[in-house]
């Protein structure tokens, strides 16, 4: 089982940000195989909850990658509430092999101790974040038999690291000194906002002790998909750009050698200072990615200028870099580019890497920002149409919409315990983009679209306003 992919099939989030509840199956979900690629669109007007679906894979990820969560993060649960709740659904395969895999979890408010760094300007007293209740549960065929889908580690035993006792048992076993150390461990987790599942020492002493191939199998895939094949972009990267104060640089190139993977925000302001073997592997990633660009941007290269030698801070060996632009031979520092140039240039590598791997999960908060919307529309159509991976968008732009097939686009609604749904009675000859404006005026769904304004009000609201005009 060294092959191994992992596909979301499912997200379902409660009282997360404004998002009471709202559930979204993607399309991979409704067919036995995923040979191609999976896209989920998200469109919706401003603060519908299109964002909050990025920030739940963004902490789906810091979680299987068994860090901490942010700061932010205490804000995510909905006002109100004291937690809020998170569920994943995963298929996760390799070449013999395909469980279906669930992972859920309530992220809770907590008051901080007073040693904690969190601000929280609204309040005197200081709250952070943290994970309780994980459930994880597979079904599939383990040693031979086939099950249903069933919990394989419940964390919501405060007597217990987990529970059932049988899986603890098959994962752990019976070693009660090590039970002790485990109940540790799981504290040391919560004060760290951490998961307990993915904590470093439960996974050291699963792989220690485990007898069962398929349970290490499942828990090792999940791991690897959160570091080395689940991507996140938010529109903070976008501020950076849309500042002109840094490209961030998101690459992951992988060679029959080695994965070389992660990212790095290059000043686009003079020149930035980067380990050796970082400015290597961007120069490769940069010389492959150069053969996509051309054909978006024709006759634009992007390149690395390496200035000279530098030393970084703990004295190791570094390069002075500099991000330029080559047109028809004629080089110009990066910086002078446009908004989009920069935003398809950050984003580039790991679109060509998704489109390529098809357990390659890359999801991007407005997508469409600075993008040439005609432009935007034919890259999601090469996308859709050859690629592999899974590709998660929001964008208000909304060319796609007559571009990619309707089962890739979902929207959000007006109503904050229905958030994501996608359109009905759609035909083939529909025009989805004219669809969904017509329905947005007329309605015609079972849920609102749009919380709909009135140009009057909005007329009266600004003369209003000017009244008060203090300059």
């Amino acid at each position: 089982m060294n092959i191994t992919n992992v596909r979301i099939h499912k997200i379902t989030l409660c009282d997360f940000k404004n998002v009471e509840f709202g559930s979204i199956d993607f399309a991979c979900s409704k067919k036995d195989e995923y040979p191609g690629v999976d896209i989920m669109g998200l469109y919706g007007q401003n603060g519908s909850g299109k964002t909050a679906l990025i920030d739940a894979l963004d902490i789906l990820k810091t979680i299987l990658s068994g860090r901490s969560l942010s700061d932010d993060c205490v804000n995510y649960i909905a006002i109100g509430k004291e937690l809020a709740h998170l569920v994943y659904v995963f298929e996760v395969k390799s070449q013999r092999e395909k469980f279906k895999v669930e992972y859920s979890f309530d992220l809770a408010k907590e008051k901080a101790d007073s040693e904690s760094n969190i601000e929280n300007a609204d309040s005197a007293v200081k709250f952070r974040a943290v994970i309780r209740n994980e459930v994880l549960s597979m079904s599939g065929v383990v040693a031979g038999h086939k099950f249903k889908m069933q919990p394989l580690i419940n964390t919501s035993s405060q007597d217990s690291p987990f529970l059932p006792n049988t899986k603890f048992n098959e994962l752990i076993g019976g070693d009660k000194e090590l039970r002790n150390k485990m109940m540790v461990s799981k504290q040391l987790a919560k004060e760290r906002s951490q998961s307990f599942i993915f904590f470093k020492d439960t996974l050291l002493a699963i792989k220690s002790n485990c007898k069962v191939s398929e349970y290490i199998f499942v828990i090792n895939a999940l791991v690897q998909y959160g570091n080395f094949y689940l991507y996140v972009v938010d529109t903070k990267s976008t501020g950076l750009i849309n500042l002109n104060a840094a490209l961030p640089f998101f690459f992951r190139f992988d060679n029959e050698k080695s994965l070389s993977t992660g990212s790095i925000a290059i000043k686009l302001e003079g020149s930035s200072i980067v380990p050796t073997q970082v400015c290597n592997i961007i120069q490769k990633a940069i010389s492959n990615m150069n053969t996509v660009l051309e054909q978006l941007v024709p006759g634009l290269n992007v390149g690395l200028e390496n200035i000279g030698f530098a030393l970084l801070p703990d004295k190791s060996e570094g390069c002075t870099v500099e991000l330029v632009s080559i047109r028809n031979g004629n080089t110009l520092p990066l910086r002078y580019e446009s908004e989009g140039i920069k935003k398809i240039i950050s984003i580039l590598q790991l679109l060509i890497a998704m489109y390529n791997n098809e357990g390659m999960t890359v999801a991007i908060d407005e997508l469409d920002s600075g993008i040439f919307e005609y432009l935007l529309g034919e890259l999601l159509k090469v996308i859709s149409e050859s690629g592999k991976g899974q590709l998660v968008f929001t964008s208000h732009n909304l060319r796609p919409l007559e571009t990619i097939d309707k089962k890739f686009i979902f929207f959000t609604t007006a109503n904050p315990k229905n958030r994501y749904v996608q359109l009905e009675n759609v035909q083939t000859n529909h025009n989805m983009r004219y669809f969904y404006y017509r329905d947005i005026v007329l309605g015609g769904q079972k849920e609102e679209l749009y919380d709909l304004t009135n140009n009057y009000e909005i007329a009266l609201s600004f003369k209003k306003a000017g009244e008060f005009d203090a300059f």
